[in-house]
């Protein structure tokens, strides 16, 4: 048997225009360049900083003075938390991800968050077919729970005669206990990355 890893289970990332309420996440593999990410996550950080502002028009008034002036004052608007973009990294892509919050962590204007923890993830368990004596003829193939025995022509003689599922070696009972799945656990990062 042998293991067929499967992709890590994502959620569709959403549009970079949407509101506060979906996360702005960016996903940093092995093969993503330094310089595309750090343009990617200011993109996000100055859409962002677009939405908390708004349209602001200081010709027609007092009204988007006193906007702005408390927008000014308030930094943080009734202590809720600033939006923020998510870098998620696992295994070999985390030391990318690390350069990269080091790298935002040297710029004043942002504030970096790290998490870390473990990530579970799905693989297969791939049951190969054996084939003894070169092309199947004489040997013994496995074709589910049955085995047939012979030419491997298919034929009705005395050595193509099918055993039943009673008869089966103690070797192949165990091979039938393989699991189709399993589960390993994968280290992942996880970098907030906030405007001041």
């Amino acid at each position: 048997a042998r293991i067929s890893k499967r992709p890590l289970l994502r959620p569709p990332i959403p549009s970079p225009y949407t509101s506060a309420a979906s996360p702005k996440i960016v996903y940093i593999s092995t093969k993503t360049p330094f310089i595309s990410a750090v343009k990617r996550v200011r993109k996000l950080l100055s859409l962002i900083d677009k939405r908390a502002v708004g349209k602001v028009d200081l010709g027609d008034g007092n009204g988007d003075r006193e906007r702005l002036r408390a927008l000014g004052g308030a930094g943080i608007e009734g202590g809720k938390e600033p939006e923020e973009v998510i870098l998620k990294a696992t295994n070999r892509a985390i030391q990318k991800a690390l350069g990269l919050g080091v790298f935002f962590q040297g710029q004043e204007n942002v504030r970096v968050r790290l998490s870390t923890g473990t990530v579970g993830a799905v693989d297969d368990v791939v049951v190969e077919e054996k084939r003894k004596g070169g092309k199947g003829v004489g040997g013994k193939v496995k074709k589910g729970r049955r085995e047939v025995e012979g030419s491997g022509t298919g034929e009705d003689s005395e050595h193509g005669k099918e055993k039943s599922d009673k008869v089966m070696p103690k070797a192949e009972a165990e091979e039938e206990d393989i699991p189709e799945t399993q589960i390993r656990k994968v280290s992942a990062l996880e970098i907030g990355i906030s405007l001041r």
